[in-house]
């Protein structure tokens, strides 16, 4: 087992033998002098930790090379920026707990539009941290669990199993007929989503009409010429309603638990 800690200006290449057991810091205080940890071949770390401090924020890049294969049993960023960066053949796989609290945001990339994420544990966003996941796939049968005003999950493609815990923030996703996962509460006999929490959806501003089936959870958009625009599944209890937003330089459409001014028309089934 290796410690592998890194400061501003610092980087290592880690050549990994597919079973070590390396524990990753990485302890950059400017964004200008980001530490960087490249890794070749296979790896999988107990822990990966991406920390700022009280008056200095946290900066850490993870670089895949090709055909690389990653997977953590734990990942912690607090008061910290991460940025993870996949090539061709490249992998990362979240296994555990993984914690993104305290003012931080993770952010992940593919290359040329490829991507190979995976959460298998479960990912947990605190209500003032953001995770950018919009432009990867994300394969696996994690969860992400979202808690408190302002926290924010942005989310492109899914795998069936994926599961959106939705306490509390915002789930924002590029295109509601890419989500293939499922969205609820800790609480599913009282809600389906938090009471102050929304779905921003991105591709589903040409819908003109909603269909929410309450026995399944499904709720479809459609747009004037009957085309499903968005089709998502929300366990729970209760009505959700599409609302889309107006005035913005990018608008969206946004479903919510409560009726809002300018919602769409909305057929019940069950």
């Amino acid at each position: 087992m290796t410690t592998y800690v890194l400061r501003n200006h610092q980087s290592a290449t880690i050549a990994g033998d597919g079973q070590n057991e390396d524990i990753l810091h990485l302890d950059g205080t400017s964004a200008m002098e980001t530490p960087t940890a490249t890794f070749v071949g296979s790896d999988a770390l107990i822990g990966v930790n991406d920390s700022g401090t009280l008056t200095q924020h946290g900066y850490g890049v993870i670089n895949l090379m090709p055909g690389a294969a990653i997977s953590t049993q734990t990942l912690t960023v607090n008061r910290a920026n991460l940025l993870i960066n996949e090539r061709p053949g490249s992998s990362f796989t979240f296994n555990g707990v993984n914690n993104i609290v305290t003012g931080s945001t993770l952010t992940a990339t593919g290359y040329a539009g490829v991507s190979n994420y995976t959460l298998n544990g479960t990912m947990n966003i605190d209500g003032t941290s953001t995770v950018n996941l919009d432009y990867v796939k994300v394969n696996g049968s994690g969860r992400f669990h979202l808690m408190g005003e302002d926290a924010l999950l942005r989310l492109g493609s899914t795998d069936p199993s994926t599961t959106v815990v939705l306490d509390g923030g915002m789930l924002s996703l590029a295109n509601g007929m890419s989500f293939l996962g499922t969205i609820t509460v800790s609480a599913p006999l009282s809600s389906r989503i938090g009471p102050m929490s929304c779905v921003d959806v991105y591709n589903a501003m040409s819908a003109a009409s909603e269909t929410f089936n309450r026995t399944t959870g499904v709720l479809d958009l459609f747009d004037a010429h009957g085309t499903e625009v968005a089709n998502l599944k929300f366990a729970g209890t209760g009505d959700l309603y599409a609302t889309p937003t107006s005035g913005l330089a990018t608008n969206y459409m946004v479903i919510s638990a409560h009726p809002s001014v300018g919602a769409l028309p909305v057929t019940f089934t069950s």
